[in-house]
């Protein structure tokens, strides 16, 4: 699992580079720091509170609906993938840099580290909450169930196709960013894709081969729901943000493949957990009032 994280990290921070230089483009050329931009500090600090309101209110409905509460039995997963989410959407706004599909701000960068961690930090957990608050409703996952197949992709033969598209896309992005930006949001799971064939492990495709795409529909909503829901509260307290966010916007496709990132990423930390058994992941709490026994004296005859 680190060995394909590390990989999965250090692509994402070399190849955008590598494309600069193949395109014998200076950075300062690039010009995407320098855009005058100011942070609007109160506008990410409401929009954070408000986004962790969203995250509680949801996992309280999944916990009404079906009795179990994601946050308090997996813990320990969302703790892993709250520090996974943070690091995926700092390596995309890095990526942007490239592209500069949206105003960066010219601050400090510490002081954006410390703004924007938190956020950033809870927006895979919110995808994965919301997607399974969406698989309450029985009715659409029964018709998502039998939806047609796919042929699967198997072994090194699909890593081989589906590498060489990641690394084209995260490299050909940088060197043609007016034509090719897009590419940046689709080449991240790709790439994570191909390193699970590589290990020969499941991808989150691999249900598509017996037409079941409950999973990547229900993500996929789960990622738009949760991309617009940050963007319009960002907006609403006081926040400016450079992006066309109307429902026909390429934006939406950011938000889809943002979410399916999340979740290839969530199956990839779940096999941390994998072979336990559940009294080890979800141990029985002690009872709180002390129990003594003692041996009560034998009688003499």
């Amino acid at each position: 699992m680190k060995t394909r994280l590390g990989i999965f990290v250090a692509a994402l921070i070399l190849l955008p580079a590598a494309g600069i230089w193949l395109a014998g483009i200076e950075w300062d050329d690039l010009n995407v720091l320098n855009t005058g931009q100011v942070a609007n500090i109160p506008a990410v600090l409401l929009t954070t509170l408000l986004f962790a309101g969203y995250i509680l209110l949801i996992n309280q409905m999944v916990n009404i609906l079906t009795g179990n509460s994601p946050i308090n039995t997996q813990r320990d997963f969302f703790l892993w993938m709250s520090a996974a989410s943070l690091i995926l959407t700092w390596l995309f706004v890095y990526m942007n840099i490239y592209v500069a599909y949206w105003s960066m701000s010219s601050e400090n960068i510490i002081m954006q580290l410390l703004l924007y961690s938190p956020l950033f930090a809870m927006l895979a957990p919110a995808v994965l909450i919301t997607r399974n608050l969406l698989g309450t409703s029985g009715g659409l996952i029964k018709v998502l169930s039998k939806m047609p197949s796919l042929p699967a992709l198997r072994g090194e033969s699909a890593f081989f196709i589906l590498a060489p598209i990641a690394s084209i896309g995260l490299v050909g992005s940088t060197v043609w960013p007016a034509q090719l930006f897009w590419l940046q949001w689709i080449s991240p799971l790709l790439l994570l894709a191909a390193l699970q064939l590589l290990w020969n492990e499941n991808t989150i495709f691999n249900a598509l081969t017996s037409g079941n795409w409950g999973r990547i529909i229900s993500v996929a909503l789960a990622g738009l729901i949760v991309g617009n829901f940050v963007v319009f509260a960002f907006q609403y307290n006081g926040g400016d943000v450079n992006i066309l966010v109307s429902p026909a916007s390429l934006a939406q496709l950011g938000f889809i493949f943002y979410g399916l990132t999340c979740l290839q990423l969530s199956d990839l930390i779940a096999e941390n957990w994998r072979g336990k058994q559940r009294h080890e992941l979800f141990p029985k709490k002690k009872f709180p009032i002390p129990i003594i026994v003692k041996t009560a004296p034998r009688e003499k005859n």
